[in-house]
């Protein structure tokens, strides 16, 4: 039955079984053989603490073995005989002094113990850490779209290839919950679940990070965290553009991210970098995706020897279709341009759009088609209308992978003005698939393109220097296909299997 592979489970089953063969010798050493009853609760004691210490080694913790036995059954008494004490305590101060019914008392008191103990009983009597196992803790996982659900979805797959056991915590099982609730229960989900494995590993310094380096520090387990961007900068981005925030830096400009560093901002903001500095600063080890990113990390006080660059995983895209058929499966027409991300302040959708507002008198077939979605829908939505650009952009929303990989196919270029990007998946994908790009020396881009070789590379937001390079480009066919087999070229040094062997080399070795 598949609910008994859960621990908790396994674990109230043996408690409960272990109350009912003490109740069950008292009855037959008492009733049946007549034994005096102090002698009966003895016995009856005795046999209910061997059967409980045997079904919760054996059964609930998985633990076969018998070299150590004697000082396990040395600390299950002592735990035993503790939890009495502490029944005894937590029972006077909520009777005596909180007033509670003696009833609901015992059911408080017997609450606390029975997860006190089963820390206890997990971490340090029965703990046996499996060597080469991790613990994968996500804030997105398949069928959630991302970054993160893409990662740890292909460590989940390859992994347990090279004989390391993988086990994923998603954040979207506790995400229903209220806030600072979610969090506490999702410390709780990977304190459970992370009581056989060796390494707990964190794929971002906040939702998920924080409480895994939590429970890292009560399980004594190694902590590797991935930092794939700033999520205070990410949080602060998306709430000023809601909340209408005046810009702080100099220029007027929202602040970018190497401006975020050096610069102070409202009171959540702060605490939410306080914390991922924390974070950063107490893991054994830090995975980035670029270089760039290692240079952001160093700026929150973290020894560089703890940080080691790993590009993303990439497996090249697979489409029978040419530029063609995929504009006939797609049923579009025209010059095409395609942009994808999240609808977020930072990723310039605005500018494109005004971009095309602007070329379309010049070539009136221009076509600009926006993938993805997020909260600044509407605010491009009214943007279009107000440019009158309805049959030139079009915002066509969420879709699957595969959808997304045929309209990078049918692409004339695909552009990505971007204002931040730590390594883009999105700008790997679209080098495999050989389609020209014009993106922003911003990031990690400059380590996937050189300008001018497989892509070409822009100032983030410069309308003009974004409009010369995409008519430029459109114009110069000899250039897009030298650009376009460059870039199908570098698109091959970014193998999943590099990828995969250098984490494995980080979490054997290091």
């Amino acid at each position: 039955m598949s609910f008994l592979k859960n621990k908790i489970v396994r674990y109230l089953i043996s408690g409960v079984t272990a109350a009912f063969v003490s109740l069950s010798l008292l009855y037959i050493f008492a009733d049946i053989f007549g034994i005096w009853y102090l002698f009966s609760s003895t016995f009856a004691f005795i046999g209910a603490f061997l059967v409980s210490f045997l079904l919760q080694k054996l059964w609930t913790f998985r633990n076969t073995h018998i070299h150590d036995i004697s000082r396990q059954l040395s600390l299950y008494f002592i735990t035993a005989i503790a939890g009495l004490f502490a029944n005894a305590l937590f029972m006077y101060v909520l009777v005596s002094i909180a007033g509670l019914w003696f009833m609901l008392a015992q059911v408080f008191s017997s609450g606390i113990i029975a997860v006190i103990t089963f820390f206890i009983y997990g971490n340090i009597i029965f703990n046996h850490t499996q060597k080469g196992s991790v613990l994968i803790a996500t804030g997105l996982y398949p069928p959630d779209i991302g970054g993160p659900a893409t990662y740890s979805r292909l460590l989940e797959t390859e992994l347990p290839k090279h004989n390391i056991d993988v086990t994923v915590a998603p954040f979207s099982s506790v995400r229903r919950l209220p806030k600072i609730i979610r969090h506490i229960a999702y410390f709780l989900k990977i304190s459970f679940e992370g009581t056989e494995a060796e390494i707990l590993y964190a794929l971002d310094p906040v939702s998920v990070g924080f409480p895994a380096l939590v429970a890292s520090k009560l399980l004594r387990k190694k902590f590797i965290l991935r930092v794939a961007g700033d999520y205070a900068w990410e949080q602060f981005q998306q709430r000023s553009a809601l909340l209408k925030l005046q810009p702080t830096t100099n220029n007027q400009q929202p602040p970018t991210l190497e401006e975020f560093q050096r610069e102070k901002f409202d009171f959540i903001t702060e605490m939410r970098r306080k914390i991922e500095h924390f974070v950063a600063q107490k893991a054994d080890q830090i995975v980035v995706p670029s270089k760039y990113l290692k240079n952001i990390v160093l700026e929150w006080g973290v020894p560089e020897e703890k940080i080691t660059v790993i590009y993303n995983a990439f497996t090249p895209p697979s489409i029978m279709l040419d530029k063609g058929e995929a504009h006939g499966k797609l049923e579009i027409d025209g010059i095409v341009l395609v942009s994808a991300g999240r609808l977020v302040p930072w990723k310039g959708f605005e500018a494109l759009v005004d971009i095309i507002a602007d070329l379309k008198s010049e070539i009136p077939d221009l076509k600009l088609y926006i993938i993805g979605d997020g909260p600044e829908r509407e605010t491009l939505e009214s943007q279009i209308a107000n440019r009158k650009s309805q049959n030139n952009v079009f915002l066509i929303g969420k879709l699957s992978h595969d959808e997304l990989t045929q309209y990078v196919k049918a692409a004339d270029i695909f552009v990505l003005n971007t204002g931040y990007e730590g390594f883009s998946h999105q700008l790997l994908e679209a080098t495999a698939l050989g389609t020209p790009i014009v993106t922003t020396r911003i990031g990690g881009n400059p380590e996937l393109l050189e300008n001018r070789k497989e892509g070409i590379l822009v100032e983030y937001n410069k309308k003009e220097e974004i409009k010369n390079a995409i008519k430029n480009l459109l114009q110069d066919d000899e250039l897009r296909n030298v650009l376009s087999q460059n870039a199908k070229e570098k698109s091959k040094t970014f193998s999943k299997e590099r990828a995969i062997e250098s984490f494995i080399k980080l979490l054997v070795y290091d």
